[in-house]
């Protein structure tokens, strides 16, 4: 039994966080004990997680900053053969403590951050970004999620010589074509059968760019008056006054429905004819594929992975350009059914054959077991124990 340690900057309901849980769901548990430390606060997340049998530490840092102690006393209780970092503060914590542990574990760091945008973020978060950059020669594999954020972060210092890339996958047992569920959601919404929907699931946040997404919307309107859109993500709802602001000043408040946050992801994926993205920056946004596993083509802003996640499924647009986003919109609106459908299960096929959650989880298995051996190898003691056994 191969004993993991993951440590997570945070169990919050990014993609990121949710994406790690569904990664300990199923990993081989007959092959790996494993253990989490959030580093942040309690959630609904950690509960969800402790669920599956993981045993789930929050140790809230932002309040209690020597709570840090805590997290090198449950890993050296846990005494772990590897330690997984999901995002930058969790794969610094596990290379500081690694050094004091009886096995002296390897250490992977786990990178979601796009950085199209990061020389205007504030001083002390670059400056951070810097020293994770100087320190990212100590990790024995640093993990990204698209090939452009492997890239942006040589710029930033990041040493790549031990990095793979392996995209985020779908869970293909959850996301897959239902349109009766989607139909549903129509309803409820008061949506008719017939109408043609434009969905985009994204917190909101000023890179989500929903701002650009009303205004493609308004544009679209002026040709297809009958379209409607669906907004689905954390505070993205009608108590986000900046956004029924702007609705309202549209004049889209029939066509433009918010739902804030939802556990039903894939049956609202199910309800859109075509899924969005207006992103101003993204590493691998699962939503695509979840959107492209069920059926639905996209049309995303050209940042991150989207061009490749996409391929010819779909369609790529400019960053910031909301015209262009309203024109791929209507190419869309107005393309032939038959021809629409099709590019639909395209779409699905491209995710089977390169974005699923068993392709993402074999590829982790792997590299545990490849680190644990090596780490072994690499340190007599160790080879003793794995002989005695």
């Amino acid at each position: 039994m191969i004993k993991i340690a993951h440590i997570s900057t945070g169990l919050e309901t990014g993609g990121a966080e949710v994406q790690l849980r569904r990664l300990l769901s199923e990993l081989d548990k007959n092959k790996f004990e494993m253990m989490l430390i959030s580093l942040d606060r309690e959630t609904y997340l950690a509960d969800s997680i402790r669920e599956l049998g993981i045993p789930v530490e929050s140790l809230t840092l932002k309040q209690t900053p020597f709570n840090i102690r805590r997290a090198y006393t449950l890993l050296k209780e846990f005494n772990p053969d590897v330690i997984h970092g999901t995002m930058y503060e969790g794969g610094v914590v596990g290379t500081v403590f690694r050094r004091f542990l009886p096995k002296k574990p390897p250490v992977i760091w786990t990178v979601h951050e796009p950085l199209e945008h990061y020389d205007k973020e504030p001083v002390r978060k670059r400056m951070q970004l810097r020293l994770w950059g100087l320190m990212s020669k100590s990790p024995e594999c640093i993990m990204y999620v698209s090939h452009l954020n492997q890239e942006q972060h040589l710029d930033w210092g990041f040493d790549n010589s031990k990095a793979i890339v392996i995209p985020n996958g779908v869970e293909t047992s959850r996301c897959f074509p239902n349109k009766p569920k989607g139909m549903e959601i129509r309803r409820s919404l008061g949506i008719p059968e017939d109408a043609f929907v434009i969905g985009k699931i994204a917190r909101f946040h000023r890179q989500k760019n929903h701002i650009g997404f009303l205004h493609s919307a308004a544009i679209l309107a002026k040709k297809h008056p009958e379209v409607h859109y669906m907004l689905v993500g954390t505070n993205v709802d009608e108590n986000n006054q900046e956004l029924t602001s702007l609705r309202a000043e549209l004049g889209l408040q029939e066509r433009v429905h918010m739902l804030g946050n939802r556990q039903d992801i894939p049956d609202v994926v199910n309800a859109f004819d075509l899924a969005t993205l207006t992103s101003l920056g993204e590493a691998f946004p699962l939503t695509l594929g979840e959107a492209m596993v069920s059926e639905v083509p996209c049309v995303a802003t050209d940042v991150g992975d989207n061009d490749y996640i996409i391929g010819d499924t779909g369609l790529i647009t400019p960053v910031r350009d909301d015209q262009a986003m309203a024109a791929a919109w209507q190419k869309m609106v107005e393309m032939d059914k038959a021809e629409f459908k099709k590019l639909g299960k395209a779409a699905r096929q491209r995710c089977l054959d390169n974005f699923t959650l068993e392709q993402q989880v074999k590829q982790h298995e792997d590299l545990y077991e490849a680190l644990h051996q090596q780490n072994i190898q690499n340190n007599p003691k160790l080879r003793q124990v794995q002989a005695s056994l």
